[in-house]
């Protein structure tokens, strides 16, 4: 896991000097956000201990401290960094706004029932 990491931040950095990562971290509600960047980096493997979860996703914990590091969730093919939030993020709060009205909305983009044909099985 470590090692696509490790392929893929090297092809990268022969393209680009500096290499960003963007941190987004969504609020429950997904009104609320928090952003920053950090530095993409390269990982060594040997100082990570890798088990499976309950979940089936495999974590590494940092082999110094026991600090859980990673997570790939190999049926979504999702590979998770797990950063310190940083001092230096931006946080927004979006107004959510009303509930749009169904029959407005179709008037103004000129709905058409022919918009839509139905297919038999």
């Amino acid at each position: 896991m470590l090692n696509i990491w490790n392929e893929r931040v090297s092809a990268v950095r022969q393209i680009y000097k500096f290499v960003r990562t963007v941190v987004l971290i969504k609020g429950k509600t997904f009104d609320e956000f928090m952003v920053f960047e950090t530095d993409t980096v390269q990982y060594d493997s040997e100082l990570y201990e890798f088990k499976w979860n309950k979940k089936n996703n495999l974590e590494g914990h940092s082999k110094a401290d026991g600090k859980h590091c990673f997570t790939w969730q190999p049926h979504g093919s999702q590979f998770t960094i797990i950063e310190e939030i940083l001092s230096d993020y931006t946080a927004i709060k979006v107004k959510k706004p009303d509930k749009l009205d169904k029959k407005h909305v179709l008037e103004a983009i000129g709905y058409d029932k022919s918009w839509i044909t139905y297919l038999s099985k």
